[in-house]
């Protein structure tokens, strides 16, 4: 009988230390997830800014030479 209760209380002990490193754990993951939502999010960003500029660039070059062709005249 005494056996049983050591035993009993030893699995509780463990049950009670582990319940605070998988509250961690889990906290850890879920933050995990968020990250990486974000980091896919600025991703996304950054290609459609990076079209964005080319576009930009683009029009700028299309104004520097029709400034030079007036220019010139």
């Amino acid at each position: 009988m005494i056996l049983m209760d050591n035993t009993i209380i030893t699995i509780l002990r463990f049950i009670g230390a582990m319940i605070p490193i998988v509250t961690v754990i889990l906290k850890l993951n879920s933050t995990i997830t968020k990250l990486n939502i974000t980091i896919e999010v600025l991703n996304g960003q950054i290609k459609n800014s990076k079209s964005d500029r080319k576009e930009i660039h683009a029009q700028l070059n299309d104004h520097e030479t029709r400034i030079t062709v007036l220019e010139r005249r």
